[in-house]
């Protein structure tokens, strides 16, 4: 895979380092805003990448660039995967996936006819932790609860209550909780149990009309699963399915578990074990491997989910009255 970077912020960094444990992956370039050239400029010397570009389209028109990976702010996600993907690049786009259910499928439209790889980059399906989980559902009996929390307290949220809106708080770029941290744990709800029969969300907003925090309700046959996600405090994080005969819980956010374990009454199995840092290099072999094989049923299976994820987080979105660019 020869795959050109768009972005410079955290997400990058973060998937650069994962990158360097996999050789089957090669970085040819870089393009960032015109504003962020320098700070682009100090991660292409850091990661020793050749070329850095400011125009998105100049980028596109590499002809040694196979697959684009896009991990810009929310609201282009959906703009940006859609120029990658119409100029014949494979696409990896950060999570959110899209703004809108509509952009999401038609992304989606876009690749199967054009027969190219789309993944959406959240980590959960691939992780060793969660296939744990799923492979030992079984063991805990009759499910009755499940449960998820990732709550971080945002380094942006000292400026948000001094009235200074960045990104991250922004209704018309897409922020906020549920659209960042919150849609993990959604994402970790479905890949485990489909469609829920009904979902409510009831969010903490700001000043400006975003969800600081947030809890979502799904009910399922038999259970409800609720989703807990924060911005504006911190706890540690978990997730956790509870059933009459035990209980499956995962350490630290579902996205960056550090280990499954099963409980019973006073036993406790550790099931599976990887690090929070393990879990995107996973993810990436994975899309190596599809791309490599040519499986797209698998990387079309997985649109499927995000398909609904999108569905979901839009009816839960509109529920708590959260007003988002794209609704004006």
């Amino acid at each position: 895979m020869k795959l050109g970077i768009v972005g410079n912020g955290m997400v990058v960094k973060s998937l650069l380092e994962a990158l360097e444990e996999i050789p089957d992956v090669k970085v040819k370039a870089l393009c960032v805003r015109r504003g962020s050239l320098s700070q682009g400029r100090m991660l292409a010397d850091s990661y020793h990448i050749r070329e850095i570009y400011t125009e998105y389209p100049v980028f596109l028109t590499r002809t040694d660039i196979d697959t684009v990976y896009i991990g810009i702010i929310s609201s282009l996600h959906y703009e940006y995967a859609r120029m990658a993907l119409l100029a014949g690049k494979h696409v990896i786009c950060e999570k959110p996936f899209t703004t809108e259910y509509d952009e999401a499928w038609e992304l989606i439209r876009i690749a199967k006819k054009q027969k190219l790889f789309l993944w959406e980059a959240c980590k959960i399906d691939s992780s060793k932790n969660f296939l744990a989980v799923k492979n030992n559902l079984g063991l805990v009996g009759a499910i009755r609860l499940v449960q998820c929390n990732f709550s971080k307290r945002s380094s942006r949220y000292d400026a948000y209550l001094e009235g200074k809106i960045l990104p991250a708080f922004d209704p018309l770029l897409s922020g906020g909780c549920l659209y960042d941290v919150n849609m993990y744990n959604l994402h970790f709800v479905v890949a485990l149990f489909g469609r829920p029969k009904w979902l409510r969300y009831a969010a903490n907003l700001g000043f400006n009309g975003i969800d600081t925090s947030g809890v979502l309700t799904m009910g399922y046959d038999g259970f409800q699963a609720v989703c807990c996600g924060a911005k504006d405090s911190g706890s540690p994080g978990f997730g956790m399915i509870q059933g009459d005969e035990g209980c499956l819980r995962l350490e630290g956010p579902v996205s960056a578990s550090r280990y499954a374990e099963f409980l019973r009454g006073e036993a406790r199995e550790v099931l599976s074990e990887e690090g929070p840092d393990k879990a995107l290099a996973s993810e990436i072999r994975e899309f190596c491997r599809q791309y490599s094989s040519g499986d797209y049923p698998a990387c079309y299976d997985l649109l499927g989910q995000t398909l609904l994820v999108m569905e979901l987080l839009v009816t839960a979105r509109k529920d708590a009255g959260i007003v988002f660019g794209t609704d004006l």
